[in-house]
This record gives structure tokens, sequence and C-alpha cells, in this order.
């Protein structure tokens, strides 16, 4: 399952007040992360997702939970059933750059995803 790990805090209530839809446009692939949504316990932030392919569109969600106050996860939400191509790991990558913008002390830990994707990461 694509994830990043990062390391810090951040104000998932904040974040989801300053989202606004994004978008990438590369290598064929188009990803869309367009709406967000917050828990009752504001722990979790799902972001619903669209990654196109020569015409093939893959609806899905990104997850991003804190734990423990010093840890985020980002990845594909496990209930949603979704081939795990290039355009589904570009919007977990997508979510952790946005993250990483509302919450600056956020450093990536770890991932399984492949390092070119995630040179905007630090």
């Amino acid at each position: 399952m694509p994830h990043i790990i990062f390391t810090g805090k951040v104000d998932l209530m904040a974040a989801w007040k300053a989202f606004g839809p994004q978008v990438i446009n590369k290598d064929n692939w188009i990803t869309k992360v367009s709406d967000a949504f917050l828990n009752a316990s504001q722990t979790v932030l799902l972001f619903e997702a669209t990654a196109v392919y020569r015409g093939v569109t893959h609806n899905f969600y990104v997850r991003a939970e804190t734990k423990h106050g010093q840890q985020l996860t980002v990845r594909i939400e496990p209930r949603t059933n979704v081939e795990k191509n290039d355009g589904v790991k570009r919007a977990v990558v997508l979510v952790g750059r946005f993250l990483q913008s509302v919450a600056s002390e956020l450093k990536m830990e770890k991932s399984n995803l492949p390092v070119d994707m995630l040179k905007d990461l630090q």
C-alpha cells in the first residue's frame, strides 16, 4: 500500500480549512485531489482523489492520520479498492506536499514510494 510517514505536529483542522483542489499533470497521468473531509475527533483527514490515464479514471481516497500527536501517515484509504498505479501514488505525494505546506515542521521519515516521486518532500 503506497504510504508516507512524517514526524512532527500537524493541525488537521487548520489543514482542512486551508485545503483547495490540487492537480498534477505528468507522464500522461492527470492526478487531482478535489475535496477534503475531517473526522469528528480531528485525527483523520480524508481526501477525495482521481487519477486519469488515457481515458481510464480511477477514483479513490487518500487518508492522512495523526498518531500520538507526533506522527502523520498519508496512505490510500484501506477500504478503497484501487490499482496502485503511478497516478494513485502521485496523489499520496500531492497530499503529503500539501500537508507540509501548512505544517512546515513535518519531515518525511519513511515511504515505500519511488524516490523520483518523493523528491519534493524532505
